[in-house]
């Protein structure tokens, strides 16, 4: 699947919010088991407000995947380095889009001088990570309701 990466503007919060939110409840089944409470509690900050301010703000990069089709991806990174979001639409997975948004997260990290960048995986997502060269970062976390986060890291070439 052809996509352009793009930075996200505040008019794409909604969508953006849309895709984040449903790749939560219909690829993360691993995760959270269907269990709606863990759910409930996964997606409680995934809102249409806390997407227009983490868009807008200057500690974090936001970006977009786009194809002919409209918009199919979500990433978000703060200027820590840690990538807080990176997500897809459903019918999108396994299309290359992931991988075109986490490479994209990864040049705006170098551009900003950080040499590591670190994440919480999903245990759906930790193949992902690990074939892109993250490493783990120790024992799994307590995350949303059931879930746990992986910590993982990567270091990045200049």
């Amino acid at each position: 699947m052809s996509c352009l990466i793009r930075r996200a503007v505040v008019a794409d919060a909604f969508e953006a919010c849309q895709i984040v939110r449903r790749s939560i409840c219909e690829l993360c089944r691993d995760d959270h088991e269907g269990d709606q409470a863990t759910i409930d509690h996964w997606l409680a900050n995934k809102t249409v407000p806390n997407f227009e301010a983490w868009i807008g703000s200057d500690s974090h990069r936001a970006i977009m995947a786009e194809t002919a089709a409209g918009l199919v991806g979500f990433g978000l990174m703060n200027l820590d380095g840690l990538v807080a979001l990176l997500y897809v639409a459903p019918p999108s997975r396994f299309q290359g889009v992931s991988k075109a948004l986490l490479a994209s997260l990864e040049e705006e990290a170098r551009r900003a001088g950080i040499r590591e960048i670190r994440l919480g995986s999903s245990a759906t997502a930790l193949r992902f990570y690990a074939s892109c060269g993250f490493s783990s970062d120790g024992d799994p976390r307590p995350a949303f309701g059931i879930t746990r986060s992986h910590p993982m890291s990567k270091r990045l070439a200049p």
